[in-house]
């Protein structure tokens, strides 16, 4: 395998404190529901079952894993075969997942070209099975993924700054939207006929127009800048949680801009490499808020402290 050095490194630069422009109140309390063993380890992005499980993608290991808050354990669910790495996650019907993986390393970090695929995993049965959708071997780094409709999902590629339509029952795949104000594009969501999304390297959270072939119908609007974005989830009105990645913390965006740290800071391990966010899905969880972190692998907390990545909950106030 021939890598290269992500010399961009658009999810894991330090940003100094200084940048970081969210008002600071009263805090909310960021609970660990479950922790890997070792250091160098990396939960990269999650989704949320319907019977109050979570799933987690680990860029430091080809497995997916199930925890489950309740208990507060986790297991290895599934190992992905033939990659190194499991990145983004989506459920696009009830019970059955998209996801995005290749070959990464975390230290150093790096990837090997032409490496990413997109996965199909049905959690139905009892045994969980995996097939491949279709191999991205034009993609460079595939990132966030959000279901568009009944038979397609939106990937994009933090390292190329485009966003992929992909049609998960033929596999066919073409770029949809591209441009300045996509470079960096990590998370997204589709809500209300926006796609939202947060670009890492801009530091800005914006939102765009798109119709029902996921083209943009209008300019691009910025909502937010001012600080570190990787992914997030996004309430009904448009509030967004967003994980700050090296600024070790969880930021609300309200509709207007307004930006507030809701846990973490900028010395503490609470949410240490904080990479995704999402609202849990039962009944009981649907005002709390799962954040996966790296424990700090590629920014060590005050230059120099890491620890496992874990799974942490927040409460948010309705």
């Amino acid at each position: 395998m021939r890598f290269q050095l992500l010399s961009l490194l658009h999810f894991a630069l330090a940003w100094p404190p200084s940048q970081a422009q969210a008002t600071q109140g009263q805090l909310a309390k960021a609970h660990t529901v479950f922790q890997l063993d070792n250091n160098n380890t990396w939960f990269e992005n999650l989704a949320t079952r319907s019977n109050g499980d979570i799933l987690a993608t680990r860029l430091d290991s080809p497995e997916l894993w199930l925890i489950d808050p309740s208990t507060r354990r986790g297991r290895s669910v599934v190992t992905v075969h033939g990659v190194l790495s499991t990145i983004g996650i989506t459920e696009h019907r009830p019970g059955v997942f998209v996801l995005g993986a290749g070959n990464l390393t975390v230290n150093p970090l790096g990837i090997e070209p032409g490496s990413m695929k997109l996965f199909q995993l049905d959690f139905r049965q009892k045994r969980p099975s995996i097939q491949l959708i279709t191999a991205m071997p034009q993609a460079s780094l595939i990132n966030g993924i959000t279901p568009f409709s009944q038979t397609e999902v939106l990937v994009s590629d933090i390292n190329l700054g485009v966003v992929y339509k992909v049609n998960v029952a033929k596999g066919a795949s073409e770029i949809v939207l591209s441009g300045p104000d996509f470079a960096g594009i990590n998370g997204i969501r589709v809500q209300n006929s926006f796609l939202y999304y947060a670009s890492t390297s801009n530091e800005t959270f914006f939102r765009v127009p798109i119709d029902d072939n996921a083209t943009a119908t209008g300019a691009a609007e910025v909502i937010a800048v001012g600080v570190p974005m990787d992914d997030f989830a996004l309430m009904p009105d448009g509030t967004a949680y967003i994980a700050t990645m090296g600024l070790n913390q969880v930021v609300r965006v309200d509709p207007d801009g307004r930006l507030s740290t809701l846990a973490g800071a900028v010395g503490s391990l609470d949410v240490a490499g904080g990479t995704s966010a999402r609202f849990g899905s039962s009944r009981n969880d649907r005002l709390v808020l799962y954040v996966t972190t790296n424990g700090g692998t590629p920014t060590p907390v005050n230059g120099a402290v890491t620890e496992p990545a874990k799974i942490v909950a927040v409460k948010v106030k309705s």
